[in-house]
C-alpha cells in the first residue's frame, strides 16, 4: 500500500515525446529539474524503489495517480507510454508479447540489458529520449536509418543503464557509467533479411492478423510458428556441423551465422542485438521457404518430426502437413550402460555455453 503522505505538485517543463518509454520521460525530467533520477522518483514516491523494477512495463493505478496529480500531466499520457497501452492498442493478451520484451536483468538500479538505441535517431532528436518500441526483442534495427541498434556504450561497452545517469550528466546520450557520448559510433547497416522480419512483425501487429504460406492465420499461430522455427535454428546452433540439420539449412541456402556464433541458452528476450539480429536472418529465410518445398528438402535428407522440434511441441494448423508428411521414425538406442560408463567430460560448446550463461549472470 502507498502511504497517505500528500504530494505536493509542481511544474516539470518536460514534454512526454511521441513513443517514449516512460523510463526515458522519468529521467530526463530529473535531468531537466537539476537532480538525478533516483532523487526525482523518491519525492513522487518515498516509499517505494522504483528503479528496482521494469517502469515501462507500467504502473499501478495509485503510482499513476500520483504522477499525474504531481506533474499536472494527464495519466492517459504516461500510460500511453507502456508495455499495457501497447497491448490495449493491438487488442492483445497480456502474455502475447512477454517474451519478447527485453528483460533488463535488474539489481537495484543495475541491469545488464534491456535498452537499445538509434544513434542517428537520437542525434536527429531536438532532445533527445528513447524509444518504446527499441524494448522489443524483434527491433534490431533502425527502418528509418538502416542501421542495426546499440545495446552497449560503444566506449565502455556496458550495458545501456540511463537510469544511473546524475545531474551533471544533463543529457540522455551520455554513457551513465564512463561518461563518453554514446553517438559516437562506426555505422552498422542492419541484415536485410532481419529489417525484413522486423517489417513483418510490425505489420502484422498493426493488421492484427497475419499471413503464412499465402494463407490469413491469427497473430498467436504466427508467433508459434516463429516460437518453433528459433527452436530449430538454435538446436541446429548448438548441434554438430555435420548433423542433417545442417545439411537441410544448406540445401534451402538458408544464410546462417558464421561458425563462431555459439547458442548459449539463453531466452531471446536476454540475447544481445547482434545474435538476436541473427536468428530473426535465419526465421525470415526459413518462412519465405514454400512449404512443400520445405518437406521434401526434409524427407531426402530422412529427417522427421522430432529432427525439428521436440514431441511435446503442438503443431498450429498451418504446420500440420509438416508432421503428417514426415511422420515419426522408430530409433534404436543403444543399452543403458552401467552409471560410471556415461559420466563424459561435457563437449567443448556445452561448457561455453555454460560459461556464457553464468557470466551474463554474474553481470
Amino acid at each position: 500500500m502507498i502511504g497517505t503522505t500528500e504530494v505536493h505538485s509542481w511544474f516539470i517543463p518536460t514534454t512526454l515525446q511521441k513513443d517514449e518509454a516512460l523510463s526515458s520521460w522519468l529521467i530526463r525530467a530529473a535531468l531537466d529539474s537539476g537532480c538525478d533520477p533516483l532523487s526525482l522518483t523518491g519525492v513522487l514516491w518515498p516509499k517505494w524503489r522504483i528503479w528496482s523494477v521494469d517502469v515501462d512495463r507500467g504502473l499501478s493505478s495509485e503510482h499513476l495517480r500520483t504522477l499525474a496529480t504531481t506533474t499536472k500531466i494527464d495519466e492517459s499520457q504516461f500510460d500511453s507510454a507502456t508495455l499495457r497501452n501497447f497491448l490495449i492498442k493491438y487488442n492483445l493478451d497480456n502474455g502475447t508479447l512477454d517474451s519478447w520484451y527485453l528483460v533488463l536483468g535488474t539489481r537495484n538500479r543495475k541491469h545488464r540489458g534491456g535498452w537499445q538505441y538509434c544513434p542517428k535517431c537520437l542525434s536527429e532528436d531536438g532532445v533527445a529520449y528513447f524509444r518504446l518500441h527499441w524494448r522489443f526483442a524483434w527491433h534490431t534495427g533502425c527502418i528509418k536509418h538502416n542501421q542495426r541498434l546499440y545495446d552497449q556504450c560503444p566506449h565502455c561497452h556496458n550495458a545501456i543503464q540511463p537510469r544511473r545517469l546524475e545531474a551533471p550528466d544533463q543529457v540522455m546520450t551520455c554513457c551513465s557509467i564512463c561518461k563518453k557520448n554514446l553517438l559516437e559510433v562506426n555505422e552498422c547497416f542492419m541484415n536485410c533479411h532481419a529489417l525484413a522480419f522486423q517489417k513483418v512483425f510490425g505489420q502484422f501487429l498493426e493488421q492484427g492478423y497475419a499471413t503464412y504460406q499465402d494463407k490469413l492465420i491469427s497473430l498467436n499461430d504466427w508467433l508459434t510458428v516463429i516460437k518453433l522455427f528459433l527452436q530449430f535454428i538454435r538446436k541446429v546452433l548448438a548441434g554438430s556441423i555435420n548433423g542433417k540439420g545442417w545439411a537441410f539449412l544448406e540445401q534451402l541456402k538458408i544464410q546462417m551465422p558464421h561458425s563462431e556464433f555459439i547458442s548459449n541458452g539463453l531466452v531471446v528476450s536476454q540475447l544481445p542485438v547482434i545474435e538476436r539480429e541473427r536468428l530473426f536472418s535465419c526465421i525470415y529465410q526459413l518462412l519465405i521457404i514454400p512449404l512443400e518445398k520445405f518437406i521434401e528438402t526434409a524427407q531426402s535428407l530422412n529427417m522427421n518430426r522430432s529432427s525439428f522440434w521436440d514431441k511435446r511441441n503442438q503443431l498450429p494448423a498451418i504446420l500440420r502437413p509438416i508432421e503428417e508428411q514426415l511422420g515419426s521414425v522408430y530409433r534404436n538406442y543403444p543399452p543403458k550402460r552401467a552409471l560410471v560408463d556415461t559420466l563424459k567430460p561435457k563437449s567443448k560448446e556445452a561448457v561455453i555455453r555454460k560459461f556464457l550463461r553464468l557470466k551474463r549472470k554474474l553481470g
